[in-house]
């Protein structure tokens, strides 16, 4: 009888070892599942600021070398158109290219779109993503319209130039004043994101 019961003592004993085996092989299990899941999230999130970064990259090259020089060219043109205007007795219009120097390339925000609607950016560093978002909004928002009422004033501008020239120019003076105006303060905020440390440092392959 006490053979018995030492034998079946034994067999409990095992039954609740292999069932804590078994146990702590299941939360290991979980609890890698959960590891792999957050660096998955982490590598994804990753990807989707270096994807952002590079296409801020690209606007910010876009500005300094494409629509500050184009600006400031057309500025010229204007001035030129005003300054020819006022020596005349009888205005003529004068022969200018502005068509030409209208915008060819768009700034981009796709990146930053794609980014939003994956939810990935709920896992972002905070106060970066809230800062690049501000400059996206600014972006597509106010800069772009300025940038609508730039076209809009080049290319339907028949009438008002044929009817009062010098007005005309006067007036797209103005406003290509205030696209520069809204450009530079653009490019300081792509020049404030580029300084900060966080942003810098995202580990994105060149």
């Amino acid at each position: 009888m006490a053979q018995g019961q030492i034998h079946k003592s034994i067999k409990w004993r095992a039954v609740f070892t292999e069932s804590a085996f078994i146990g702590a092989s299941i939360i290991l299990a979980f609890a890698l599942q959960d590891w792999d899941e957050g660096q998955d999230i982490e590598e994804r999130t990753l990807i989707a600021l270096c994807n952002v970064k590079q296409e801020l990259a690209f606007n910010r090259t876009l500005l300094k070398q494409d629509y500050i020089p184009r600006q400031k060219g057309m500025l010229a043109v204007i001035k030129g158109a005003i300054a020819s205007l006022e020596s005349q007795a009888e205005q003529e219009i004068p022969q200018t290219n502005l068509e030409q120097m209208l915008l060819q390339e768009s700034l981009r925000y796709s990146a930053w779109t794609l980014a939003g609607e994956s939810g990935y950016l709920l896992h972002a560093n905070f106060e970066l993503a809230t800062d690049i978002g501000a400059l996206f909004d600014y972006q597509e928002d106010r800069y772009q319209s300025i940038v609508v009422r730039i076209n809009d004033a080049v290319y339907n501008r028949s009438r008002e130039l044929r009817d009062n020239p010098a007005d005309y120019y006067v007036s797209l003076n103005e406003l290509v004043t205030e696209w520069i105006s809204q450009t530079n303060y653009l490019e300081q905020k792509y020049e404030s994101l580029f300084a900060r440390t966080d942003f810098v440092e995202l580990a994105c392959q060149e």
